[in-house]
C-alpha cells in the first residue's frame, strides 16, 4: 500500500472514492429493486402475473445454461463431427456485455491518453516522476546541508564535485591570505603536514566556520552555508603533499590521524 500512496491526502482520496462506488452500488441496488417493485405494481394491475425474484433463474439467464439438460434437443444441431454433437447456444449475456464494455472503455482510453491528452502515456509519466524525483532529492539536500556542522561532516575528498566547489570558495575567500595553491601566504601553508587548530576534516570544518580571531581568521558561518565549509574543508585536505612553489615554512606540529578523522592522510596547516 505505501508503494502506491505516497501521501495522506492520496489515502483520503483513495477512501472516498471506495465510499463513492460503494454509495453506487448500493444506489444501483435500490434502483432495481424500485423497479421490481414498480413492475410489479403495474403487472398485477394489468391482471398479469408476476414470477417472483429468482437467483437461480437469473443466473441461469446471464451464464448462457438457461436451457436445461432435459431440453437441449430443442438447440441441437443436427450434425455430427466423429460422434460429437453441439448445441446451438448463445454466447453467456455476461460475456456479451463486458465484450461491449471494453469496447466503450476504448473509445474512452483512446479519447483520453491520444486525443485530449488529458493524462500522459507511460513514458510522459516515467519522465514526470523523474523531474519530482530531483525536486525531492534537491530538497532534502538543501534541509540537509543546512544541518552539517563539525560533528557530522563527511570526508569528500574523492568526489570531484564537492572538491572543485571547495577550491572555488577557497580562490575567491581564502586564496588572499594562503595563497591561491595553499602555499601560505599572511596565513600558514596548507599543503605541507604540519597543523596549528586539528588536521581532521572535523577540525578543519570547526576552524573555518568559527575561525581564529586572536590570529586575525575570520569566522566563516556568517558568510558560507554548512554545505560550503564542508566543500572547502574536503579541498584543504585535497591539496595535502602538491608542494606548490614559494611554499611557506612548516607551522605547528606534524599531523597524526585523529580520533575523528576517517582517514590517516596528514592534513596541512591551519
Amino acid at each position: 500500500m505505501g508503494t502506491f500512496i505516497k501521501s495522506g491526502e492520496e489515502l483520503i482520496q483513495l477512501l472516498i472514492l471506495i465510499i463513492l462506488i460503494l454509495t453506487a452500488v448500493v444506489l444501483l441496488f435500490i434502483v432495481l429493486n424500485m423497479y421490481s417493485v414498480i413492475h410489479k405494481i403495474i403487472a398485477e394491475k394489468e391482471g398479469k402475473i408476476v414470477e417472483p425474484f429468482s437467483f437461480k433463474k437469473w443466473w441461469q439467464k446471464e451464464s448462457g445454461t438457461s436451457v436445461s439438460v432435459e431440453k437441449e434437443e430443442a438447440i441441437l444441431l443436427h450434425h455430427s463431427y466423429d460422434g460429437i454433437q453441439e448445441l446451438d447456444n448463445h454466447l453467456p449475456p455476461w460475456w456479451v456485455k463486458m465484450f461491449y464494455a471494453t469496447i466503450v472503455f476504448s473509445v474512452i482510453y483512446i479519447g483520453i491518453y491520444h486525443i485530449w491528452n488529458i493524462t500522459p502515456l507511460q513514458d510522459e509519466e516515467y519522465r514526470i516522476a523523474i523531474e519530482e524525483g530531483k525536486k525531492e532529492v534537491e530538497l532534502y539536500q538543501s534541509k540537509t546541508a543546512n544541518s552539517i556542522d563539525e560533528k557530522t561532516v563527511k570526508l569528500l575528498v574523492t568526489d570531484s564535485k564537492t572538491v572543485s566547489a571547495g577550491k572555488d570558495i577557497f580562490t575567491g575567500k581564502c586564496a588572499a591570505c594562503h595563497g591561491q595553491a595553499g602555499e601560505g601566504g599572511v596565513g600558514p601553508n596548507l599543503t605541507d603536514e604540519y597543523w596549528l587548530h586539528g588536521g581532521t576534516i572535523n577540525d578543519i570544518f570547526k576552524t573555518v566556520k568559527y575561525g581564529v580571531p586572536e590570529k586575525g581568521m575570520i569566522a566563516w558561518q556568517a558568510t558560507l552555508k554548512p554545505n560550503e565549509i564542508q566543500s572547502v574543508s574536503n579541498y584543504i585536505l585535497s591539496i595535502q603533499g602538491t608542494k606548490p612553489a614559494n611554499a611557506k615554512a612548516p607551522q605547528g606540529d606534524k599531523a597524526t590521524a585523529g580520533v575523528d578523522s576517517t582517514s590517516a592522510k596528514p592534513v596541512a596547516s591551519l
